[in-house]
């Protein structure tokens, strides 16, 4: 395995590192990735960006938005969380099973004192019954990586403030607020580990994952990005992170909305019907997907607006590759019932 520890903190780059390695053919090893970023919110594939971050706040306190390339909700890092990524060869681990991923993170976790820290859910780390760590997943020619965040020392307060969840969302999870059903790692450390930096954090994490003393003994395993590397980076963060056209996207009026919790996620609807027909369709939500929610999407234009067309449009359509772990009974639920 190589690790790479990305020198930047603007998110937007962190994530086109990540992308740009994930499509580099010449690793004959996973990839495990670690990065830092100041003050920013990441919005998953599908989600409608203006119904998850209060946009006002963060320009008015400098907060980076950007949207990355796998499913799943929002999150808020700043410079108390710590961003990992495993890139894998995608028959290795199967789409979706975080537990089997995130396991070396826990065994790190439990080493450090924080024996409470567990899987919990479709994507979540818990500690003491609260979140410190969302994860995602995305495909791509045969690899894939998984990534997530740790929740160290982060600004709490900041979460609730940006963030404009879903009532669903937080009903489901039985909880009242964002800041109520999130914790910082910190407080659940070992008392050695109290005063401990995100840099210090991040090294401890590496040497577990390595079974090594020491970074010194581990550096031959470091990859170093090249020069050539670097200026296909920035094109990646001209191209998709610091576009807004790839970040906000375009979205025409709609005059249906419509929106549902499953276990696969939630899900959002907006549909313009004219004629019986639709006419435009836009599906956000925090779930994952192997293929581009647009594809069913386009399908769906030009559809008579009832169940039976929808059915009969969809019937030899795999639902679950557009939306893990929702079934194409629900889909339909969701958008005519």
């Amino acid at each position: 395995m190589y690790y790479v520890m990305m020198p930047s903190h603007d998110i937007r780059r962190n994530l086109a590192t990540e992308q740009y390695l994930l499509n580099q053919s010449t690793f004959d090893e996973p990839l495990v990735l670690f990065y830092i970023q100041k003050p920013c919110v990441i919005v998953g594939r599908n989600q409608n960006v203006r119904a998850e971050v209060d946009l006002a706040y963060a320009k008015e306190h400098q907060i980076t938005i950007t949207r990355r390339l796998s499913g799943g909700g929002a999150v808020y890092d700043d410079l108390g969380n710590l961003s990992f990524s495993f890139v894998v060869n995608a028959d290795h681990e199967s789409f979706g099973n975080f537990k089997v991923v995130t396991q070396p993170i826990i065994e790190a976790l439990h080493e450090m004192g924080a024996t409470g820290a567990e899987v919990s859910g479709r994507n979540d780390l818990l500690i003491d019954g609260k979140k410190f760590s969302g994860n995602a997943m995305y495909t791509k020619n045969k690899k894939m990586y998984s990534h997530g965040t740790l929740m160290l020392d982060v600004d709490l307060d900041e979460v609730s403030r940006v963030l404009t969840v879903s009532e669903k969302k937080l009903a489901s999870k039985g909880t009242k607020s964002v800041r109520s059903r999130v914790t910082n790692l910190k407080p659940y450390l070992a008392k050695e580990y109290q005063g401990i930096s995100t840099e210090a954090f991040r090294d401890r994490l590496l040497l577990h994952l390595f079974n090594a003393k020491t970074m010194e003994s581990i550096k031959s395993q470091e990859y170093q990005l090249t020069q050539e590397d670097e200026q296909a980076i920035d094109q990646l963060v001209l191209d998709i992170y610091g576009n807004d056209n790839w970040v906000f996207g375009e979205e025409p009026k709609y005059t249906i909305k419509r929106e549902e919790k499953f276990t696969g996620g939630l899900m959002e609807a907006n549909i313009s019907v004219e004629k019986g027909r639709i006419s435009a369709i836009a599906i956000y939500g925090d779930y994952f997907s192997q293929k581009d929610t647009k594809e069913i999407a386009d399908l769906l234009i030009g559809c008579r607006y009832d169940r039976e067309a929808l059915e009969h449009v969809l019937a030899e359509i795999t639902v679950d590759d557009y939306f893990s772990n929702i079934s194409k009974a629900e889909f339909i639920q969701l958008l005519v019932d």
